[in-house]
C-alpha cells in the first residue's frame, strides 16, 4: 500500500494561524477547493508565512491581551529573548543557551548582586557537565563568598571568573576557584559505611556539593 503525506497544515481554529482567518474570510471560495486538492488553502498558507511570527506577537489570547507574550519569560520567543532581556539589564552571550537566557531573565544578576541564587547562576553559561557551583558565605564578614566550581566542567576558568565578578558585590574579593571536588574514593576513605554517609547528608545535592576540607577525616 502506497504512504500518502497529507500536505495540510492540521487546523488551529483558536485565531492563532493568520492564513486560517484570511482563508475562512474567502467565504464560498472554499467551497470548490478540495476539488482543486486544497490549492487556495496552500496559497493561505503560504503568503501568510512571513506574517505568522508577527501575529504570535501582536494577537491577544485568553489569558493576556496583546503584546503581552514579549514579557512573558516562559513564553516569550526565542528571537525575542534579547528584547525582554533589555529590560533587566541581562547581558547575552555566545555561550548562552535559550534555557541560560530565560533563567538569567528571571535572576538578573545586575539586579541582585551578591545573592546566592545569581551567584550560582552567573556562570552556568561558561560551564558543562551538570554545571555545579558550590557557595559558601563566610564568616563573620557579611557578603563574603566562598565560590567554587569543578575543574572538569570548566573549560575557561577566566571567562567563569569574569562572570562570578559581576555577580558579587563590587567590594567583594572574589574567592573563586576551579577544584578536582570530592570522588568517590574521598567518600569511602571519610566514612565506614552507606548508612554513615546517608546520616550525614540530607540528599544527593547535599552531598554533590560537599567540599574536600569539609569531609571528616580518615
Amino acid at each position: 500500500m502506497p504512504i500518502v503525506i497529507d500536505p495540510l497544515t492540521p487546523l488551529a481554529d483558536d485565531g492563532s494561524k493568520v492564513w486560517e482567518q484570511l482563508y475562512e474570510a474567502l467565504g464560498y471560495n472554499r467551497v470548490a477547493d478540495p476539488a482543486t486538492g486544497y490549492v487556495l488553502r496552500q496559497f493561505c498558507e503560504g503568503w501568510c508565512g512571513t506574517l505568522q511570527p508577527v501575529h504570535e506577537l501582536v494577537r491577544e489570547r485568553d489569558d493576556g491581551p496583546p503584546w503581552a507574550i514579549l514579557f512573558d519569560v516562559d513564553n516569550c520567543p526565542v528571537e525575542s529573548l534579547p528584547y525582554l532581556a533589555q529590560y533587566v539589564g541581562v547581558v547575552l552571550t555566545p555561550e548562552m543557551s535559550e534555557a541560560d537566557i530565560r533563567e538569567a531573565i528571571r535572576e538578573p544578576v545586575g539586579w541582585a548582586r551578591g545573592r546566592l541564587p545569581s551567584i550560582k547562576l552567573a556562570p552556568k553559561p561558561t560551564l558543562t557537565g551538570t554545571r555545579r557551583v558550590i557557595v559558601r558565605s563566610r564568616t563573620p564578614v557579611p557578603g563574603a563568598h566562598y565560590i567554587r566550581t569543578l575543574a572538569s566542567e570548566t573549560p575557561e576558568v577566566a571567562r567563569t571568573s569574569t562572570r562570578l565578578r559581576a555577580a558579587v558585590p563590587a567590594w567583594e574579593v572574589l574567592d573563586y576557584e576551579a577544584i578536582a571536588g570530592v570522588s568517590w574514593r574521598d567518600i569511602a576513605a571519610g566514612f565506614k559505611d552507606w548508612a554513615a554517609v546517608k546520616a550525614a547528608f540530607t540528599d544527593w545535592a547535599d552531598l554533590a556539593d560537599t567540599l574536600p576540607t569539609e569531609l571528616p577525616e580518615p
